[in-house]
């Protein structure tokens, strides 16, 4: 296990091209609106909003089916270089 500290630019743009995807057991997107503006509203104002867990894929060990994660543009078909573990 080790941290990982980048940008949350960089991980948008890693979701768009598919880089970055879910599981396939990952249930579907579960938060209210005023759920959604908190975290923004958090991470504008540089407050910690908590960790997230990744996943590296493609070793042989790995036996997950991937999804793009709802609303992004990526192709389904692309394989990702991880997986995010604790949702969308």
């Amino acid at each position: 296990m080790k941290t990982n500290d980048r940008q949350l630019t960089e991980l948008m743009k890693e979701v768009d091209s598919g880089a970055a995807q879910l599981p396939d057991f990952q249930r579907g997107w579960v938060w209210d609106d005023g759920r959604i503006r908190a975290l923004i509203l958090s991470v504008i104002h540089n407050f910690p909003v908590g960790a997230a867990m990744f996943l590296e894929y493609g070793n042989e060990s790995i036996h997950f089916k991937h999804k793009p994660i709802e609303g992004s543009p990526a192709n389904p078909d692309k394989e990702p270089d991880e997986l995010i573990l604790d949702g969308q």
